[in-house]
């Protein structure tokens, strides 16, 4: 019920943003939009639905664990 209300709301919302978009034709405004809108939505459906989603700080250690300790073996 409250994933229905909350889909609802969102779709209002986009109803009263996306005209006014519409009319300036910026196609990278509307992709960035979409793009916000989307992630948004997917991680308030989440939330919603009480799923067990990681910490994206596991992605950035992953990323920077490597360059991280080339650089302790540099500048040890």
């Amino acid at each position: 019920m409250v994933l229905l209300f909350f889909l609802v709301l969102a779709v209002g919302c986009m109803a009263l943003d996306l005209p006014k978009l519409m009319r300036k034709r910026r196609v990278r405004d509307l992709s960035v939009y979409f793009i916000f809108w989307i992630l948004g939505l997917g991680a308030t459906v989440c939330v919603l639905l009480k799923l067990n989603i990681p910490s994206p700080l596991f992605l950035i250690i992953l990323i920077y664990k490597p360059i991280n300790n080339l650089f302790g073996v540099w500048f040890h």
